[in-house]
């Protein structure tokens, strides 16, 4: 950006519009015009080039510069990330792009065919002990944000010429204040429809997010204030996550002087340190006629030109930063060479003429093996499928001991009650699902459930009816009856899709002293004998 021009700032925060224009010149910033106005209600968010022509329109009335154009987006709009990095030393300079966009790629969750990738190249600090890695912030726009802020541009009539972030103009804001304190500072910079929470570390920007907090009402000031209290507490604990340390040195609000000191007492108050109300840098001219509500709105837009000035790197989502070409500089030699084959040898025909035909060759040999590669690919995937489905489905393997003391806990004591039979089956299937990406993208999944029929002889219902509870007790077990219920039987179908029992107390069998005197009687098949042979357990797989 070069300086001693006038440059125009503008950010849509919801329904609101505001916008600057300054004369940037080596050490001063002078702010010329500026607007603030509200979208029309009939005018609908999701229309660009509507939305373009209104912003125009504006502009016009406001008589704002449209030659070189900031638009300031939240950061919400943005995916930003804290990228760890080989060190540079192995690590070369052309190949950071590259390495970025490939771990951008790797992370993000959204379609990033499209998108707009930035990162702020790494500032080496003399001095500093040599790590392993490096830390990189970048960020992805997602490409119809980026194709919608194009057309709105478009439609407004603006040489759109860069894309920021509004936290990195408060961050701006904050870099003096930052430097002047021994540890980080929490900036909050209250919006019209949103508010950014920015952590500022050495006079740079270390984490931000954003939070949709439309400007409260006269009266609803109070509420507002603790809600961002509790938001900033929150911004401090996701920026702790990432990077250890102490607590903030202090809170730095960017607003009116009323709310900002209410914002700021709340917030500095949950986390235990000072806070300060931050306005303009003294190098940034002020027309006085500017109240303090349109100061505190437009102080992140200043910011993003505060930037030029203090020299600070940042991120432009409308001319990324790209992965340079390694093989231009070959290809231009080469063309070089070619052209004085043509001219000075004259047979520049014959030379292109070879050339073209060893290109030629070289695009077939490579259509032939990548067709028999791709055949390998398909019989791999293929191959894949199948080792990964028999093993999926041996896998599958039950607790049977664990399941079967579980039950066996709760059986009715010997003398109420004789267990004829138990046995077990385990029902399982393996499903693949398909996605997006193809095979290699998909999921391999194995539900099973683990079935147990127990059936035998009770003295009375009542009994029968206490194993049910009890075994209904068991965490993660569902018991249906069997046929129909019986006076002196019971035959249940003991249910869990867990394979193993899940920790915790199982219910225990009653005790025989608190049993009625209608059911002391004892069958003769209660009588001791020798042990059962162990209850035989089956498995049932499906494919």
């Amino acid at each position: 950006m070069a300086v001693g021009r006038e440059y125009s700032v503008l950010e849509i925060d919801g329904p609101r519009l505001a916008a600057v224009s300054a004369a940037v010149t080596g050490d001063r910033i002078a702010i010329r015009r500026w607007l603030i106005s509200h979208r029309p209600e009939s005018l609908a968010g999701d229309q660009p080039d509507a939305v373009g022509a209104w912003v125009g329109g504006e502009f016009g009335r406001g008589q704002l510069s449209r030659a070189r154009t900031i638009l300031a987006v939240s950061r919400g709009d943005v995916v930003l990330k804290q990228l760890a990095l080989p060190a540079s030393s192995t690590l070369r300079p052309h190949e950071l792009a590259g390495v970025v966009r490939l771990q951008m790629v790797r992370q993000l969750a959204m379609q990033v065919d499209g998108a707009a990738i930035d990162y702020l190249p790494p500032v080496p600090h003399p001095g500093e002990p040599a790590t392993p890695s490096i830390h990189v912030m970048a960020g992805a726009m997602p490409a119809d944000r980026v194709e919608w802020s194009r057309r709105m541009a478009q439609g407004a009539g603006l040489k759109l010429g860069r894309i920021g972030l509004r936290c990195f103009g408060a961050a701006a804001l904050l870099s003096d204040v930052s430097q002047r304190r021994h540890g980080p500072v929490l900036g909050i910079a209250i919006g019209a429809g949103s508010v950014e929470f920015v952590v500022v570390e050495d006079g740079q920007l270390a984490f931000a997010r954003a939070v949709d907090a439309p400007r409260p009402a006269d009266g609803e000031q109070q509420p507002f204030a603790e809600r961002l209290a509790v938001e900033a507490k929150r911004t401090w604990m996701s920026f702790r996550a990432v990077r250890a340390g102490g607590e903030p040195e202090l809170v730095a609000v960017i607003g009116e002087p009323e709310l900002g000191k209410l914002v700021g007492e709340r917030a500095a108050a949950s986390l235990a340190c000072a806070w300060d109300l931050v306005g303009m840098p003294g190098f940034v001219e002020v027309p006085s006629t500017m109240t303090q509500a349109e100061r505190a709105l437009l102080a992140p837009l200043v910011g993003l030109l505060c930037e030029t000035l203090l020299g600070r790197p940042s991120l432009d989502f409308a001319n990324p930063r790209k992965v340079p070409d390694p093989g231009a500089r070959q290809r231009q030699v080469a063309l070089v060479g070619t052209l004085c084959l043509i001219v000075v040898g004259g047979g520049g025909t014959i030379v292109a003429d070879r050339l073209l035909g060893d290109l030629r060759s070289q695009q077939a040999d490579l259509q032939v093996r990548e067709v028999a590669l791709r055949k390998e690919f398909e019989a791999f995937q293929v191959e894949h499928a199948r080792v990964s489905h028999a093993e999926r489905w041996v896998s599958a393997k039950a607790d049977w001991i664990g399941h079967l003391h579980a039950i066996a806990r709760t059986l009715p004591d010997p003398t109420s009650g004789v267990l004829d039979g138990m046995s077990g089956r385990l029902n399982s299937s393996t499903t693949f699902t398909m996605a997006s990406g193809g095979y290699l993208n998909g999921r391999w999944t194995q539900p099973a459930q683990v079935s147990f029929d127990v059936s035998g002889k009770v003295d009375a219902r009542q009994t029968a009816s206490d194993l049910r509870e009890r075994l209904l007790e068991i965490d993660g077990y569902g018991v249906e009856s069997q046929g129909p219920d019986a006076p002196d039987r019971f035959d249940f179908a003991v249910t869990t899709a867990r394979l193993t029992p899940a920790d915790g107390k199982t219910p225990s069998q009653p005790d025989p002293k608190s049993k009625s005197s209608g059911s002391s009687r004892t069958s003769a098949s209660q009588k001791p004998g020798p042990k059962s042979a162990p209850t035989p357990v089956s498995k049932e797989g499906g494919s």
